[in-house]
């Protein structure tokens, strides 16, 4: 339906929009076209038009008619396109095609049409040559006649057919004559007799051609080396087309193979586009272009060359036209203007020729409105419909032409939007935008755009010649609906679209710039934002030196999780600019860092020996890319036929020089290589010098060195020396001279031994006697002569014996716990003097010492050399300081004198003992039980004691976090050898600490050894048992168990209360003992006693117990003075009052300190309790009856023993009362120390220290390995524990009670 509505408004308005073109070609064929006789060939000529065009041809100038050639020419049908049959070589000539309808007839360029041929090489007679091996040869070649141009090639021609392609090197190569050059000749190249041939092919007739045979016959044993030398170049003054490849090439002759080098004259570096070939002969600008002119050198040198030789050639370039403005195609409607450039350079300078409908301009119809306004420039004003026409312009000078064929058409139509505004255009801001608006009607429609129905007008919005609206950096406020209105004198018509604008894309995080060195990783990070409709399409990509980085490049790896650019394994050429971008499709934001790379240097270059004198050679190199890290300076070395795989150093080069004087050895042939070091190491070695540097024979210039005789071999004088290599020999012949006789023996009796054996570096000499000097003297000698240093006469001595002599009296004299002085006699009179006992050189004396019955596992040795014997002695007597030995051990020693290879017989063996010293670390140290102020410690008893272990000391210190606090030492500190348990109490809650012990003797403290423990979470304590006893007027002893298992309640303290007081006195914490001294209690009152175990939060009250202190209470003061009398009765009331005292003193003393004693082993009495408390509250109320309870007294009471510990402190098998428990427990506490009045510095004597801020509420410390026992649900969680600095102790050290006092428990 659409359709058939589009096409009657076509109908409808065909007597006014009819559309017409003129003619245009737009397939032809290229200039040149080839044909094989025989094959068919095409001539394309296609062109477009409304109406379609008519198609014609023409044959050199002259009409030409296809169909007129039989049938092997035909023109294929609605194109102009010719197909030969068959084509013979009366088809060759120029032709034209033409393509015309009733506006305009266009024409393509002219076609020669040729035969394509290759005739044969001309028979010629075999050609030999006789080149000297090393010398340059020439094998001339002079290609058939051939349409095109041949391809040439050189081939060695087999001996039963066939052939085989030469492959060209920098030795063997051809010259743009086809001619094959051989720089220097050498053996191989008589290729067994087979011979040269120059091949010429043509690839359009696919036929090849090869000429006269021509063989090498080289002559000569060996390579002449020759210096370089010119053989070809192209021609010195050379010119090309441009755009065309373009080739110069210089051959030099030498050998070994010259090394060739261009350059430009004027200094200027060599374009990219230009590239070196044919192993660096030819020089090939890819496309020509007219900066290339200028003058070029090429240069070339060998290892006999000092000096450079060289060829200078001129290149200059000429060009066919090529277009600078190129004629368009031109509609307009009626009454416009047209306008025709043809814009074109040529070097020579171009003629332009204008053609209308393919008339020259000339001879066309005359009309005035068509002018010439220049050479390259026609114009037609005031256009008609009639003026439709195809104008051509041909460009030309003697290198070729251009053509252009273009047409005028004149149209009347409305307009219609081709292209109209996208429906939706999303843009970034800040971006420039093209709103579409493509429109066709003549006269040119005019295009006006509005936004939101306003009209745009200027600014950043520009309308452009097609019809779009341009809108450059576009901003938030762009975004609406677009819609633009063209119309002309035919009508108007309008589309509309939307514009919208995200917000830029950014680079949040740059990348930095890195330098790292070679094979390691370099790593780049980088993050971008965009905007929040675009956040999903946002994407991070990678760019090196602007190329993308893709998945082939497997060392560069992205990660999309960082966005990061990771380069595995970097090497230098990894160096270079790396760009992050972030993109969303819009837009995308750049960002870009430096990639350095360091690596060691490359190997220097093109190493040559520029001079070589007798004795001196001077070397110079090339040095090679540094790879980011300046060379720091250069290693020559050396190598000669002596040592040939052997590289010695020669020299040390300042980086900034490239070349060194080495001074050399006479006879010797040398060779050099040079290493470059930077800061990242050392390169490769260069190539070693081609050239060998060969020295003169001379003297050697001196004797052999360390002449010197070894006494290992009784009766025997042994020699030896060091050996001179080669290179020290400087000429041929050479030997040692070797001289010796006994000193003191006359001249006559001097012996004279030849040694021609350079390797030989030893003589044996057999003789009767033990330790002789000998006059001895070893010359160096060859074909030239001695050494030219005098020889030196050296005094050695025969053969050493073990020594004859013993040392006497030995003793060990101030000994102490790691050191101990010997002293030994020995008659020094034999030190130094011939025929001595020593048998030999005195090397001082051997010392050994071991533990007693250990020796073959414990002996150490001290060697006291001559130096030290002289420097510790007096007279006769030597004295040795032998150290590091075991404190407290039983050691045994013995002393032998020495010579340099043997040692005498030994002294007796003497006996001492090393004093005590401090012992070293613990076997280990752990902990049985951790609670939340305290850790119950084990530990082993020291593996090296060395001494009598008196006892142990504990310290401890807080970690907090790489911070230690101030050490505090546990007082008191353990007195007793054999403990090796003990509770370290008075510890905060949730608290890391450090804990130490030491062993300790009477000397002093040993090694440390350290663990660190944590206190668990703030608990429940445990109501602590405990017993009263040796109660006095003024005071009570309090005694209590604690359970070394607990976790929680280590910290004890005393409150009381005369009976029926509302307020409860306190005690001082106790943390190391195990009672409490009450004072200042009122004499004859009867007084609320408990215990309190605490935490710091909690606290948990035992039972209470009623005590009644001795003596009588005060009686109140009377009142007034009422005589004798009353003074009287006061006495006699008195009186009584004491017999009645001592009475009920006699019966409690009798209930205290009887059966119910521990000291008499009888059980307590049962206490009777008015209650406990629980959460603060008193159970005596109406609510609970007073009971009656006896104190536990066995381990059962106190529900199971704690698993995985046999601890026996709880078993109650063999005792069931606190006698028999009390009386156990203080048998295993070991020699415990008295207490006394000093307190553990971790507890304060302030209340506030033991506030929340020491005690978290974190997890229960769990050690299912124990269970508590006697744990009661009285607590208080308000209380706070204190103590005062005030501890009181019974004199004895004891409890009054009678038990020891201690808090250690095995």
């Amino acid at each position: 339906m659409r359709r058939a509505v589009l096409l009657c408004f076509i109908l409808c308005c065909s007597g006014i929009l009819a559309v017409t073109r003129p003619p245009g070609v737009y397939i032809q064929p290229r200039h040149d076209v080839f044909f094989k006789a025989g094959e068919t060939v095409e001539m394309p000529c296609v062109a477009e038009g409304i109406p379609n065009p008519r198609y014609t041809w023409k044959k050199n100038g002259i009409d030409f008619n296809p169909s007129g050639n039989d049938d092997r020419m035909v023109q294929l049908a609605n194109v102009g396109t010719i197909v030969i049959n068959r084509p013979e070589d009366k088809d060759e000539g120029i032709f034209q095609c033409f393509a015309e309808n009733d506006y305009g007839k266009s024409a393509t360029i002219n076609i020669n049409l040729r035969e394509a041929k290759l005739k044969d090489f001309d028979v010629e007679k075999d050609v030999f040559v006789t080149p000297y091996l090393g010398e340059s040869q020439t094998l001339n070649c002079v290609p058939p006649e051939s349409i095109p141009p041949p391809e040439v090639y050189w081939v060695i021609k087999e001996q039963y057919g066939g052939f085989e392609p030469i492959n060209f090197d920098a030795r063997v190569t051809m010259d743009h004559e086809s001619r094959l050059r051989f720089t220097n000749v050498k053996a191989s190249d008589g290729q067994d007799g087979k011979a040269y041939a120059c091949m010429a092919m043509n690839g359009i007739v696919r036929k090849n051609t090869q000429g006269a045979r021509q063989f090498i016959q080289p002559r000569g044993s060996s390579e002449v080396q020759r210096v370089v030398t010119y053989m070809w170049a192209s021609p010195s003054d050379h010119y090309g087309l441009r755009g065309d490849e373009f080739r110069i090439k210089c051959i030099f002759a030498g050998n070994p193979t010259p090394d060739v080098h261009w350059e430009r004259v004027d200094g200027k570096p060599l374009p990219d586009h230009v590239k070196q070939s044919s192993f660096g002969q030819e020089l090939v600008f890819s496309s020509l272009e007219d900066s290339d002119a200028g003058d070029y050198e090429c240069w070339a040198t060998n290892d006999q060359t000092p000096q450079r030789v060289q060829r200078t050639m001129s290149v200059n370039v000429k060009s066919r036209p090529y277009w600078i403005e190129e004629p368009q195609d031109v509609e307009l409607g009626i009454g416009g203007t047209a306008r025709f450039k043809c814009l074109a350079k040529a070097d020579p300078s171009p003629d332009i020729y204008w053609f209308i409908n393919s008339v020259a301009f000339g001879q066309a119809n005359p009309n005035s409105r068509i002018k010439k306004i220049s050479n390259d420039e026609v114009m037609v004003v005031n256009v008609t419909k009639e003026d439709a026409m195809v104008i051509q312009c041909n460009v030309t000078n003697k290198h070729g032409y251009i053509w252009g064929d273009v047409y005028l058409n004149v149209l009347s139509e409305a307009p219609t939007i081709m292209v109209p505004p996208a429906a939706q255009v999303v843009v970034a801001e800040g971006q420039s935008v093209n709103l579409t608006c493509r429109t066709t009607g003549k006269p040119d429609p005019q295009i006006t755009w509005f936004k939101e129905g306003r009209q745009i007008t200027g600014g950043r919005y520009r309308t452009l010649l097609n019809g779009d609206l341009h809108i450059e950096m576009v901003v938030l406020a762009d975004a609406g609906n677009f819609f633009c209105a063209a119309e002309n004198i035919y009508g108007s018509q309008n589309a509309s679209g939307i514009l919208m604008v995200r917000r830029k894309t950014q680079i949040e995080q740059r990348p930095l710039d890195l330098e790292v060195n070679a094979q390691t990783d370099a790593k780049f990070t980088c993050s971008g934002t965009t905007d929040p409709e675009e956040v999903q399409n946002l994407k991070i990509k990678w760019m090196k030196d602007n190329k993308d980085i893709t998945a082939n490049d497997q060392r560069m790896t992205t990660n999309n999780q960082d966005n990061s650019l990771t380069i595995s394994g970097t090497i230098v050429r990894d160096s270079g600019t790396y760009t992050c971008i972030a993109t969303n499709g819009l837009d995308q934001s750049f960002a870009s860092a430096m990639l350095t790379v360091k690596d060691r240097p490359d190997a220097p270059v093109n190493t040559r020996i520029e001079t070589c004198e007798q004795g001196n050679a001077t070397i110079r190199w090339t040095p090679g890319s540094y790879n980011n890290a300046p060379v720091q300076y250069f290693i020559v070395q050396y190598n000669t036929t002596f040592s040939p795989d052997q590289w010695i150093y020669a020299l040390k080069v300042a980086s900034q020089k490239t070349s060194a004087n080495i001074t050399l050895s006479p006879y010797a042939n040398y060779t050099f290589r040079v290493l470059a070091y930077n800061k990242i190491g050392e390169s490769d070695p260069s190539f070693p010098t081609v050239k060998i540097c060969r020295t003169n024979p001379a003297r050697p210039l001196h004797h052999p060195e360390n002449l010197r005789t070894i006494g290992d071999r009784k009766g025997e004088l042994h020699i030896e020396w060091t050996t001179m290599p080669q290179i020290q020999q400087n000429g041929p012949g050479f030997q040692y001279i070797l001289q010796f006789k006994r000193q003191g023996d006359p001249d006559s009796l001097m012996q004279t031994k030849p040694i021609d054996d350079w390797t030989v570096d030893h003589f044996l000499y057999a003789t009767s006697d033990v330790y002789r000097p000998y006059e001895i003297t070893l010359k160096a000698k060859n074909s030239m002569g001695e050494a030219q240093q005098d020889a030196v006469l050296f005094t050695g001595y025969s053969g050493e014996e073990i020594p004859g002599i013993v040392p006497t009296d030995l003793q060990a004299t101030q000994i102490e716990d790691t050191t101990a002085i010997l002293s030994w006699n020995f008659d020094m009179s034999v030190v130094g003097v011939e025929a001595t006992s020593i048998n030999g050189e005195f090397k001082g004396f051997k010392v050994q010492v071991w533990r007693r019955n250990l020796r073959e596992t414990t002996m150490r040795e001290w060697d006291i050399g001559p130096e030290e014997v002289e420097a510790n002695r007096v007279g006769n007597q030597i004295f040795a300081t032998v150290d590091n030995l075991l404190p407290y051990t039983y050691l045994e020693a013995r002393v032998a004198v020495m010579n340099n290879y043997y040692v005498g017989r030994p002294t007796d063996i003497i006996q001492f003992r090393t004093d005590e010293g401090v012992p070293g670390p613990v076997e280990f140290f752990k902990f049985r039980n951790i609670g939340d102020n305290h850790f119950n410690l084990e530990w082993g008893s020291p593996m090296d004691e060395n001494g009598e272990i008196i006892g142990y000391d504990i310290g401890y210190q807080i970690v907090s976090g790489l911070d230690l606090g101030k050490m505090q030492d546990r007082e008191p500190q353990i007195n007793n050898r054999f403990q090796t348990s003990e509770i370290l109490s008075g510890l905060l809650p949730s608290t890391k600490y450090r804990v130490y012990i030491w062993a300790r003797t009477s000397i002093g403290r040993g090694d440390g050894y350290f663990i660190e423990l944590t206190t668990s979470k703030a608990g429940s304590p445990e109501a602590p048992r405990y017993t009263i006893a040796n109660i006095g007027e003024t005071n009570i002893n309090v005694t209590w168990w604690v359970n070394p298992y607990a976790r929680s309640g280590t910290v004890i303290f005393v409150e009381y209360r005369k009976e029926g007081a509302p307020e409860w006195q306190r005690s001082t914490d106790e943390v190391v003992n195990t009672f409490k001294n009450i004072t200042d209690l009122e004499s004859g009152t009867t007084y609320d006693i408990r215990v309190v175990a605490t935490n710091g939060k909690q606290r948990t009250e035992s039972y209470i117990e009623k005590v009644t202190t001795l003596g009588v209470a005060a009686a109140s003061a009377l009142i007034g003075n009422i005589g004798w009398f009353i003074g009287m009765l006061v006495a006699l009331l008195v009186l009584i009052a004491l017999v009645i005292l001592a009475y009920c003193l006699i019966k409690r003393g009798f209930e205290m300190g009887g059966k119910g004693s521990p000291d008499r082993g009888g059980r307590y009495p049962e206490a009777t309790y008015t209650g406990i408390r629980v959460s603060g509250k008193d159970t005596s109320d109406s609510e609970h009856e007073p009971y009656t309870s006896r104190i536990p007294d066995r381990s059962s009471d106190f529900g199971p023993e704690p698993r995985g510990y046999n601890n026996d402190y709880y078993d109650d098998r063999d005792r069931d009362s606190y006698y028999d428990y009390d009386r156990d427990a203080d048998s295993m506490r070991k020699s415990q120390t008295s207490l006394n009045e000093k307190r553990p510095p971790s507890y304060y004597s302030d209340k506030d220290r033991y506030s929340g801020q020491y005690y978290d509420d974190d997890d229960d410390y769990n050690r299912d390995a124990y269970e508590d026992y006697d744990r009661k649900p009285s607590h208080r969680d308000d209380e706070k524990y204190d103590r005062d600095d005030d501890l009181r102790y019974s004199p004895s050290g004891k409890s009054p009670s009678g038990g020891k006092a201690s808090s250690s428990f095995v």
